[in-house]
């Protein structure tokens, strides 16, 4: 019973930074940076699981972790194509960006036509990149005793639920705006999520915590890498 509620609170944090993710982006859209500094959870789980699962890095492995989170988090600051925007005119179309998301929950948002994150933008950002990270860091822990496919449907489907609770109560406040190829689109986004889920499950379960946080906070290294190639 206390794993299971230990799972179901990181699949509730996984969804607060989720929402405090995008609630970043409403205040400022500072979509490269919101995703810079959310995409260093990946250092905060590994922290939390060396100071208390007394995972064992090395100094190879410790600097590589330092190195693959701060790459990302420089990365994801300045998206390919945007070095020259700030240059242009507002009339001329500003630079592609993207969003992540974390690895518990959520798709990647829209992109944003806001360059500069706004100050109410910033804590709300840390607040997401805390969230994972613990959130990631709970799972990872619980991984192991509950077993990787338990442990990621307990996180998953508590983090569903109370979404889908919020969801009933806003109902009348919510437009929607959906269209077939949207929904297409973030079925497709769901299952891919669904997938990393269950790998960082299964790297808590074999007890690598710490390198499955590190390596995971990586991905917005695809989304950045097909920007470049789209402004090439």
């Amino acid at each position: 019973g206390a794993v299971a509620l230990s799972l179901a609170g990181a699949g509730r944090l996984g969804l607060v930074g989720y929402l405090a993710f995008y609630r970043a982006l409403e205040h400022g859209g500072g979509v490269g940076l919101v995703s810079a500094i959310s995409a260093t959870y990946g250092g905060v789980t590994t922290v939390l699981a060396v100071a208390l699962l007394g995972e064992h890095l090395g100094v190879a492995g410790a600097v590589g972790v330092a190195l693959a989170v701060a790459g990302i988090a420089l990365a994801a600051a300045r998206p390919a194509g945007s070095a020259g925007a700030d240059a242009d005119d507002e009339a001329s179309e500003p630079a592609a960006s993207v969003a992540v998301a974390e690895p518990m929950v959520g798709v990647a948002p829209a992109p944003s036509r806001i360059k500069n994150l706004s100050r109410a933008g910033v804590p709300l950002a840390i607040v997401a990149a805390l969230s994972y990270g613990v959130g990631g860091f709970a799972l990872g822990k619980y991984s192991a005793r509950a077993g990787w496919l338990t442990a990621a449907l307990i996180a998953h489907g508590a983090s569903i639920t109370v979404m889908l609770m919020f969801m009933a109560l806003l109902r009348r406040r919510m437009a929607w705006r959906g269209s077939t190829s949207g929904i297409l689109w973030a079925g497709a986004a769901g299952l891919t999520d669904a997938v990393g889920l269950l790998a960082f499950s299964q790297g808590g379960h074999a007890g690598q915590v710490a390198v499955t946080a590190a390596v995971s906070s990586v991905f917005p290294v695809i989304p950045l890498v097909e920007i470049g190639r789209a402004h090439v």
